[in-house]
């Protein structure tokens, strides 16, 4: 068994072309060198790529069927990715497709880094990274307001003017771009309360804390907020969503196809 090992260990340096072991003499125990030790911090990615190449060469005998692993957020968990599974399942009925779910999209693209999800929706541009990327559904961004504001009964779009009077509820993720768009306005918004959870920052809007930027499809239907339309003289970039996979991986013709099926559903949502 340890000659077996030896070999191993001897192989894996002649790969790399690095001593990866402190061999000793004696009861010293076995250390990693400083190659050993960079080696190790990649040793994950490097797994997790293996079992993405093991999983594309096992779904060429399975042709489109098997199993689509795709990441997910909130807003598209519960606005767009359950109609759209509904057409991807009359579609492609012999995938099964297993759902990773996260606050945000950045964990998710680690994930699609890694080799262990087959695609994932993310808001675009994602950062840089070995990802080809897919436009899906262009997301307005509204004033959410609580019903019970007067406010609420309008039907002009807001104005700069009036919302810098407004104390606002900010999210934290998304700060960069809208608080960029309103400091170009020449607005120096207050902001009141930040939470980068949509249902609690729609939460507080219902009690009349204060107002909120959010994209369209982030607010849930509810009795206690109005969603009304910005100026746009606000000049708000639009939120992208699209999906995003790995740009050199192999990809099986099931994702190809959640791609496809996903872009046809999303052009005929109306926003």
């Amino acid at each position: 068994m340890q000659s077996a090992i030896s070999h191993q260990i001897a192989v894996l340096e002649g790969l790399v072309g690095e001593r990866l072991i402190e061999r000793s003499r004696g009861t010293r125990p076995l250390a990693l060198t400083e190659a050993g030790e960079v080696l190790l911090t990649h040793s994950s990615g490097i797994l997790a790529r293996i079992r993405a190449a093991q999983a594309d060469i096992a779904s060429l005998a399975g042709g489109s069927s098997g199993t689509l692993t795709v990441g997910t957020f909130p807003t598209v968990s519960t606005r767009i990715l359950p109609p759209l599974l509904r057409h991807f399942a009359d579609a492609t009925p012999d995938v099964e497709v297993i759902l990773r779910e996260e606050a945000t999209d950045n964990a998710l693209l680690e994930l699609v880094a890694l080799g262990e999800l087959d695609l994932t929706f993310a808001d675009l541009p994602v950062p840089d990274g070995p990802f080809e990327t897919f436009e899906l559904v262009s997301d307005p961004y509204v004033l959410l307001v609580p019903r019970a504001w007067p406010l609420a009964d309008r039907c002009e779009p807001v104005s700069a003017e009036e919302l810098e009077e407004l104390p606002l509820i900010g999210q934290t993720e998304r700060r960069p771009r809208v608080e960029a768009a309103l400091r170009t306005a020449g607005l120096q918004p207050r902001f009141v309360f930040r939470s980068d959870v949509g249902r609690t920052v729609q939460a507080l809007v219902a009690v009349g804390l204060g107002a909120a930027i959010l994209p369209r499809l982030a607010i849930e239907p509810d009795e206690g907020t109005v969603a009304l339309e910005l100026d746009d003289s606000l000049r708000i970039e639009r939120r992208m969503i699209g999906a995003a996979w790995l740009r050199d991986r192999t990809h099986r013709a099931a994702a190809a196809r959640f791609v496809e099926v996903a872009r046809g559903f999303c052009a005929a949502i109306q926003i």
